[in-house]
């Protein structure tokens, strides 16, 4: 089979994110994926051995600032649940409560797409179907037998192409690719089973399209020990007619394309930026920091081999000299290299990270460029950050998701909406903001009430907090002070 008839071959659109959703996914990994991508992020030194450069990589430091900052990105709208709104449809909002089918209900699974969204420019959400027993046609008989709509995240990496086209006067998908991965047990064994699945619209004679179909391929081990095949082990029609996958996007999308600039990705960079500068630090230290024993006009002793023998040297050692061939004495010293360029590099390292975080920060003031036809009336209303904007984006993508499910319910797609959270502090936790705003307090620039507010929206008392109340309370202290002798 030619790599361009593999369910598996990747667009052109795949091939121009993938380094930037590896680099990605390094990164979160953590230490051990780092670690393990080598050369990619670690480069070897030149004429360094591959013996020392795999003691320098197992050793390798990695503190993960950029996943600290996609944390606390993350997590600004959601101090408040997201949730949907009363008039929608009673099916609606109990789906809501379970919309993956594993527990997880719609503010969790929104929490998660958000976070992925940050981090690879978007995220997809699938909305399927499980497949209903013979004989069950009406809706009750389906729920009656557990047959539901449900919600799958599909990580960027996983697509591995997405096709679209107007129809309708409506951007709609007509070829899908996803990546699958399925681990099933093979009596005491687990096997990995690598499969695609692919979503299709036919391309009809007069420019309109078919209804929507899927197929699941499975590589399977083929006729020649060298070389894999693909079969095609399941497929059947959706029901709904459409391809029912809702992108989350944060990056600002390249035209009809679906490639991205990732918000993120100079951050990212200088995350790797990071890594490097930290363990040239270390390795700096490990050549330079310690003394080493120099010995002046001392013959070393010589083994078998010819070669001179280690000399051991710590407590309880007494080193001995004669004298050189001059007959002048010979001497031990220890040279200890200057810190100097240690204390430059630990400088670097920290202003690294201070530039990290200010790249972190800029979402949070700086007006996104991929604001949806949707959300672009809303926006003005709410506010001008990249993360607000992010949050309005989600709020589109949520109910479009709804809307998906709604279809397979077979009702109305009426009054369903998302409320999502849009007025949080846009501080990364790391600053001294809310101090200022008592500065202005203090100044008589701002009121009481203000204070209260910028409080509440920071999480630093409980949203639920009565100021009038503890107003009263306040007074009735003062008071009984006052009173005691």
């Amino acid at each position: 089979m030619l790599e361009k008839d593999r369910p598996d071959s990747a667009s052109t659109d795949h091939a121009a994110m993938v380094a930037y959703w590896s680099m990605v996914t390094a990164i979160l990994g953590g230490v051990t994926t780092m670690r393990a991508a080598g050369e990619n992020y670690l480069p070897k030194f030149e004429a360094e051995s591959d013996k020392s450069y795999q003691e320098r990589k197992k050793h390798a430091k990695f503190t993960n600032v950029f996943r600290d900052i996609l944390e606390n990105l993350a997590q600004k709208p959601f101090s408040k649940t997201v949730a949907v709104s009363d008039a929608a449809p009673d099916a609606i909002r109990e789906f809501a409560e379970d919309v993956d089918g594993e527990g997880n209900n719609l503010h969790t699974f929104a929490g998660e797409t958000f976070f992925n969204g940050i981090a690879y420019a978007v995220d997809w959400i699938l909305v399927d179907y499980t497949h209903a027993p013979e004989g069950a046609g009406t809706v009750a008989e389906e729920r009656e037998a557990g047959v539901r709509p449900y919600w799958c995240h599909y990580p960027a990496e996983s697509v591995l192409a997405a096709h679209s086209a107007k129809i309708g006067g409506r951007e709609e998908f007509v070829h899908v690719r996803l990546k699958e991965a399925e681990t099933v047990r093979e009596g005491f064994k687990e096997v990995k089973k690598d499969r695609v699945r692919i979503l299709d619209r036919e391309a009809l004679d007069g420019g309109g399209y078919g209804p929507a179909t899927w197929a699941v391929w499975e590589k399977q081990q083929g006729t020649s020990a060298q070389e894999d095949e693909w079969a095609l082990i399941d497929e059947g029609q959706i029901s709904i007619g459409v391809i029912p996958l809702v992108p989350f996007m944060t990056g600002r999308r390249k035209g009809k394309t679906w490639v991205f600039q990732p918000p993120m990705r100079d951050a990212a960079e200088l995350q790797i930026e990071h890594y490097q500068q930290e363990n040239g630090l270390k390795n700096a230290k490990n050549l330079t920091a310690f003394p080493m024993l120099a010995g002046n006009g001392v013959d070393p002793e010589v083994g078998e081999d010819g070669q001179p023998v280690p000399l051991i040297v710590g407590p309880s050692t007494v080193l001995y000299t004669g004298s050189s061939a001059e007959g002048s004495p010979g001497s031990w010293q220890f040279v200890e290299p200057s810190a100097t360029s240690l204390r430059f590099l630990a400088e670097d390292i920290k202003d690294t990270a201070k530039e990290l975080r200010e790249l972190g920060r800029q979402p949070l003031t700086a007006q996104s460029g991929n604001l949806t036809v949707v959300t672009t009336a809303f926006a003005a209303q709410k506010g001008n950050s990249a993360i607000q904007a992010w949050a309005l984006n989600l709020k589109g993508a949520l109910e479009c998701a709804l809307g998906f499910t709604a279809m397979w319910l077979r009702i109305e797609a009426t009054d369903i909406s998302v409320t999502i959270n849009t007025d949080f502090d846009i501080g990364l936790g790391d600053d001294d903001t809310f101090d200022k705003v008592l500065e202005l307090y203090r100044d008589g620039s701002v009121s009481r009430e203000h204070v209260i507010h910028e409080a509440k929206r920071r999480g630093i008392i409980d949203k639920d907090y009565d100021p009038e109340a503890d107003l009263e309370a306040i007074i009735q202290e003062i008071e009984d002070r006052n009173r005691d002798p």
